[in-house]
């Protein structure tokens, strides 16, 4: 016969009663389970007398010594609530159950957060009532922004950098809107000479079908006058195919020609409009806001936005430190049916005050521009401009194109236009990038300028052939860092020789510096090497530092040397010192400007290393 454990004693503890009560006292159900129809139910206990009265019974009921045993099976300072009536797995189930709904319940709503978080963004609300804009990156200002896959890249400006900028990103396979303010064929007096150097990175772009079918006219070389003396320094060309050499032509020409080829291309849409400002998001450049030609003001959305909106760009200032210098200006004129002395290349007059340079531009017409120093120029209305350049200028002119000159001047078409000069500072910004005038200027005597555009455009495009998703910001901003620094061999070369070469070319009333620009006049007459080196660095065909700084210090040794033959005395030695520091106080500034580490050094700034390696 089975024996039933004795009750406890009245001298137990009060609280494991207690607990002994609580379990026995009957509980709503926890749980409903999802896999039955109808909800579970607990069978009703049978009703158990208290504790209390048991120990004062000498027989204990069956029922109450079953749960008093059950009751001391539970361990000491377990406070999980045990199921009633063998309930454990199927509670345990139904817990199971509702983990797994709640968890697809989450799942889903952040699910849902996610799809309406990319298609609504905080900066672009869109208001209720008016359609979303369908795929396109332009909306109306306030009404929202596009989709993230209406536009790769956003370019502000459709000059020379910005025309052929579009088409290159266009050929990759981006998605590119470009917004001019004018596009109607520009009409201006510089930009219409394109060295050797350019040429190439012309063709490398795909680009060089541009300088057909506008009467361009190759050039091949400079013809170099002082004080009735010349000399001829032609391009060293001889490496290179035979198409290969200088271009010069009418810039809105030019301009229009690409243009057309950028909008050939399906992904590529030209947009007359003014941009205004640059849309940011905590840091991040997101993309501009603009005027339609109609006045609209609409706001365009893109993970990469470029400024190349030329010299008078009103977006520069958010993205770099603008220091614009205009050290003197250009009288623009046009001399019709006039032979120069040596055709096709380029003439520069070494006059005083300040050089004079000649080229073709058309097969009947060629281009003079008369340096002016200062920023004032005599007035044209008044007739000082016209007067100025007969008394003052044209009897320094080559008597081969002296009355073209003077008929030219008589014409009255004179127009005049600051040279201006920016050392590029930029402000690294996510999602936004210069290039062209807006970013780096240089005094326009080289003709350097569109080279130093298409170099930064075809180094541009090396760097973003392996980033097809622009939308990886972080990748997208070490990327753009990295450009800054791999142009700089080419662009400060090209742009501290520009600087250097004016101001050595310039009459001065210090006689240090007039031996320097005779030194430098014969220096190039010499040819051989001491003409190919420096016209390879003016052409863009060896934009070298290293070798831009040996052969201009080499022109001031060699003044130096013409001072001290046939025998030295104190003043000329005096002055072969002042010769050399002039020369210093000419190239140093400008190297400092333009940054000695990422001219010389480039491997040594961090942001070198981020550009991707070529493949092999």
């Amino acid at each position: 016969m089975q024996t039933w454990p004795r009750a406890a004693s009245p001298s137990s503890s009060h609280k494991k009663r207690k607990n002994l009560e609580a379990s026995l006292r009957p509980r709503p159900p926890l749980f409903v389970s999802l896999s039955s129809p109808a909800p579970l139910s607990r069978p009703r206990p049978r009703r158990i007398k208290p504790l209390s009265s048991l120990s004062s019974q000498p027989k204990r009921s069956r029922h109450a010594r079953q749960h008093r045993r059950r009751a001391s099976e539970i361990p000491k300072g377990d406070t999980m609530e045990r199921p009633y009536c063998g309930m454990t797995a199927a509670a345990a189930g139904v817990g199971l159950q509702f983990i797994g709904v709640a968890a697809a319940t989450l799942l889903a709503a952040v699910l849902v957060a996610t799809v309406l978080g990319r298609r609504r963004r905080p900066w672009a609300p869109v208001v209720e009532g008016k359609p979303a804009p369908a795929a396109a990156c332009a909306v109306p200002d306030g009404e929202g922004a596009a989709g993230d896959g209406g536009t790769d890249v956003i370019i502000v400006g459709a000059g020379v950098a910005g025309s052929a900028l579009a088409y290159t990103l266009g050929k990759d396979g981006r998605r590119v809107h470009v917004i001019e303010r004018d596009l109607t064929e520009p009409d201006r007096i510089v930009g219409e000479l394109l060295q050797p150097g350019g040429y190439l990175k012309l063709m490398e772009l795909g680009l060089e079908d541009c300088v057909e079918e506008i009467d361009a006219q190759r050039v091949l070389g400079y013809a170099l006058f002082k004080d009735g003396k010349n000399t001829k320094l032609s391009y060293p060309l001889e490496k290179f195919h035979s198409d290969v050499a200088g271009r010069s032509f009418h810039n809105g020409r030019f301009i229009q020609r690409m243009r057309q080829k950028a909008a050939s291309l399906s992904n590529v849409q030209l947009e007359q409009g003014t941009a205004t400002s640059l849309l940011e998001e905590n840091g991040t450049v997101k993309g501009v806001q603009y005027k339609t030609k109609l006045g609209e003001e609409l706001r365009a959305y893109a993970p990469l936005t470029i400024v190349c909106d030329g010299c008078f760009s009103n977006l520069r200032r958010a993205l770099c430190s603008p220091k614009v210098d205009v050290p003197s200006c250009f009288v623009g004129l046009v001399l019709e049916n006039c032979q120069l002395p040596h055709p096709n290349h380029g003439h520069v007059i070494l006059a005083n005050p300040s050089p004079i340079l000649f080229y073709p531009i058309s097969s009947t017409e060629v281009r003079c521009l008369v340096d002016v120093p200062g920023q004032k120029v005599p007035s044209i209305a008044s007739g000082e401009m016209a007067n100025y350049l007969k008394t003052v200028v044209a009897p320094q002119i080559p008597p081969e194109i002296y009355d073209s000159f003077v008929a030219a001047i008589d014409k009255g078409s004179i127009r005049t236009m600051p040279n201006r000069s920016m050392p590029a500072a930029p402000h690294p910004t996510p999602g936004a990038l210069l290039m062209g005038d807006a970013f780096n200027m240089r005094h326009p005597l080289t003709g350097g300028g569109m080279t130093v555009a298409l170099s930064d455009i075809v180094v541009l495009r090396n760097l973003l052939k392996s980033l097809r998703n622009l939308h990886d910001a972080s990748s997208l901003c070490n990327y753009l860092e990295s450009f800054y620094t791999l142009r700089k061999p080419v662009a400060s070369t090209i742009n501290t020789l520009a600087g250097a070469l004016y101001k050595v070319f310039s009459a001065s009333p210090d006689q240090a510096r007039n031996e320097m620009r005779q030194a430098c006049f014969d220096y190039l007459s010499l040819g051989g090497v001491f003409s190919n080196g420096p016209i390879a660095l003016l052409s863009g065909l060896n934009p070298r530092p290293l070798s831009l700084v040996a052969h201009f210090f080499a022109v001031a040794i060699y003044g130096v040397g013409r001072l001290m033959l046939p025998l030295p005395s104190p003043k000329r030695m005096w002055i072969g010192a002042r010769l050399i520091s002039g020369a210093c106080g000419i190239i140093l500034p400008i190297i400092k400007a333009e940054g000695v580490r990422q001219m010389f050094f480039p491997a040594t700034v961090p942001a070198y290393y981020r550009a991707p390696r070529p493949a092999e």
